[in-house]
């Protein structure tokens, strides 16, 4: 039992640090982008960049914000933070869940030997 305490404090920490970094970024990348948008660049590469910061915001607002999966009048100026932070939390869970899934099953893989031949 005190095994699987230890293991759910670390997942909680884990995904609240993971939620964190993800509600960090997500902030960041739209002024990024914007600032992106003007600086003087070769079009080509500025192109590119501006593609490449769509798709990580597409990418990083997904499922809450990327569906709208609430209306937009419920979170006014910067209350638009709150489901920022829901998203980035959902997030943090999930990959703190997947990471410890494909941990227990590379664990149940190996071979536990006693050392004899």
């Amino acid at each position: 039992m005190p095994n699987d305490k230890m293991m759910i404090r670390k997942i909680l920490v884990f995904s609240l640090f993971l939620g964190g970094c993800h509600f960090i970024i997500s902030t960041i990348i739209v002024p990024f982008t914007l600032w992106m948008s003007n600086v003087d660049l070769h079009p080509i590469l500025k192109e590119t960049i501006l593609d490449g910061l769509h798709f990580g915001t597409k990418v990083f607002y997904f499922p809450v914000l990327g569906f709208a999966l609430f209306p937009r009048h419920w979170f006014p100026g910067p209350w638009i933070y709150v489901p920022i932070l829901l998203n980035s939390l959902l997030w943090g869970i999930m990959i703190a869940c997947s990471v410890l899934f494909v941990r227990r099953q590379l664990d149940s893989k190996t071979v536990k030997t006693d050392g004899r031949p």
